[in-house]
């Protein structure tokens, strides 16, 4: 039987969680896992794949026996050990928008870094900093692997699963904080897993994306993801979630405090969007943030950057700014 919520197992690599859920027999038996984890193979105590396995095997999960992986989004420390899992068998689900990403591992990354600073660049960043960010990779101990093709399944909106408890788990597209964001929701219980849509440490940044340069058009443009943040926060609200557990930290017991922590961050934070183009006019995203917020590090100008440009995506999809959006 599914453990209750307050007991229920967890595999913790460095600050991800890896939720396992026993199968009914009419899904096959077996385990579902919330994520695939993340694979760190210059750590302390050794690879964390082999960490995974003995945390799974200590809990009762035979990694053989593992089905399925749900995978949330397409970042690597979430599907960065999706292959892995492919390799005993396992199916790999992730909402449409992300399998090309999983079917690339770190090439995605790269292939979407050039159209990322040119972007960047025509917002206004400077040389330096464009220098600065053009070096940042993750170090080589960090792996993700390309998961074979064959293993990976569009899961859609709306697909459930049965759990050994009888309970059923439905899926919930989400997207904003990647664009195959999703999160799942247990029916019976409105408990939600929720990736990195909901965290207790932090208010998820809804990044810059480039699905086109992905699948190999580095001239496609950004994709807007904050306008469907919002839109996917409002929609978890709606569910009426009593208990979340969350890609990274503790599981979250009040999810409307964090729920309006993140709606009340994004209304101030384009309150101070708004009021700098009234002030500087014909601003570009750069000049905003210095404008908001003038004593950031150079890695904190990169993350202003993300929200500034998600709040005139936001106008714009709006009418409210035309054109301040995506160029």
């Amino acid at each position: 039987m599914t453990a209750p919520a307050s007991e229920r197992t967890r595999f913790v690599l460095g600050e991800n969680n890896v939720w396992p859920l026993r199968l009914a027999a009419s899904e096959g038996g077996g385990w579902l896992l919330v994520d695939a984890g993340l694979e760190h193979r210059g750590a302390e105590g050794g690879p964390w794949w082999d960490l995974l396995l003995d945390q799974a095997r200590a809990a009762g999960v035979r990694p053989e026996e593992v089905r399925a992986v749900l995978v949330t989004h397409e970042h690597f420390d979430h599907a960065g050990l999706a292959a892995r899992w492919a390799g005993l068998g396992a199916r790999i689900l992730a909402g449409p928008a992300a399998l090309p990403t999983l079917a690339l591992g770190f090439e995605a990354y790269e292939r979407a870094r050039l159209p990322r600073l040119a972007d960047l660049e025509r917002h206004g960043a400077p040389a330096d900093l464009l220098a600065l960010w053009a070096n940042r990779r993750p170090t080589s101990a960090w792996q993700w692997e390309a998961c074979p093709e064959g293993a990976l399944e569009a899961v859609e909106d709306g697909a459930t699963f049965r759990l050994d408890d009888g309970t059923t788990l439905r899926v919930v597209a989400a997207p904003g904080h990647t664009p195959g964001n999703l999160v799942a929701l247990v029916e019976e219980t409105s408990e939600l897993f929720s990736g990195d849509t909901l965290i207790p440490t932090t208010i998820p940044t809804p990044g810059l994306h480039y699905p086109g340069a992905v699948i190999g058009d580095a001239d496609a443009p950004r994709w807007p993801s904050l306008p469907p943040f919002l839109r996917s926060i409002a929609a978890i609200r709606a569910l009426g979630v009593v208990r979340v557990f969350p890609g990274h930290g503790d599981i979250i017991e009040s999810p409307e405090v964090f729920l309006g922590r993140f709606e009340t961050h994004h209304a101030r934070r384009g309150a101070k969007v708004r009021a700098a183009l009234a002030y500087l006019e014909e601003a570009t995203a750069y000049e905003i943030v210095r404008s908001i917020f003038p004593r950031l590090t150079e890695h904190r100008v990169f993350q202003a950057m993300t929200e500034v440009l998600g709040h005139l995506d936001l106008l714009a999809e709006r009418g409210e700014a035309s054109g301040a959006g995506t160029p």
